[in-house]
Formats: C-alpha cells, structure tokens, sequence
C-alpha cells in the first residue's frame, strides 16, 4: 500500500463539512482540519498511482466550495 497527503484550501466556514464528506470516502485513513495556509490534511492509501488520480481528481477535487489542494506522496517509512 503507498500513502500520500493531501493539503487543502477551503472556505473556511465549510472546512467541517468538507472534512466530513472527504473522512466517508474509501481509502481515506485520516482527516484533520488545521490552521495555517491550508485547512485541512488528508491521508489517503492506494495502490497505484492511477488509483490516487482517480480519487483525487474524480472524488476529491470535485467537492464544492474546495478551492485547491497540494498532492503529497510518501516515499518512505521512517
């Protein structure tokens, strides 16, 4: 199983409802709402690179009243 991160950009008044139709899809391992630049990080596990594509781009990105995210991959444990 491979991991990544996603860093989101939101309106922060729907950063809970977001968080909240983003922890409901599968392979998402944990979500939290943090301050700073972004509003929320997203830890998802996939098999494939075409498999986060899809997630991210098909599930994901097309939620409304989000703004963008940074797509982060784990290369390794430490």
């Amino acid at each position: 199983m491979l991991r990544a991160y996603l860093l989101i950009i939101c309106n922060p008044e729907v950063r809970y409802e977001i968080a909240n139709i983003i922890e409901k899809l599968d392979n998402v391992v944990n979500v939290d709402i943090i301050n700073g630049p972004y509003d929320l990080v997203v830890e998802i596990i996939f098999d494939t690179m075409d498999d986060l594509k899809e997630k991210v781009q098909h599930e994901i990105n097309n939620i409304d009243r989000l703004m963008s995210t940074l797509t982060l991959i784990r290369s390794e444990d430490v």
